[in-house]
């Protein structure tokens, strides 16, 4: 599943993402490995319900761990 991440301090246009792993608290997603989403950092989740329009969810950043071509970004859905 793909989606778009909007992230504090970023101007727009919003990150592309691919989503590895949904669970009850949180998401972990693959990005660019240029990235640079901090642990504690804030932002938006957006993903497309089908025939639904698009979903927004605030989420944090808890960590990121870099690959050659591409980093793997674990975040928490923020309440």
């Amino acid at each position: 599943m793909e989606g778009w991440l909007q992230w504090e301090g970023r101007v727009l246009p919003a990150i592309p993402v691919e989503i590895a792993n949904f669970s009850a608290g949180g998401v972990a997603v693959w990005v660019d490995p240029q990235l640079d989403l901090p642990p504690g950092g804030h932002g938006v989740l957006i993903t497309q319900a089908h025939g639904r329009g698009c979903g927004y969810r605030p989420v944090k950043g808890c960590w990121q761990v870099r690959g050659g071509s591409r980093s793997l970004v674990g975040l928490a859905f923020d309440r």
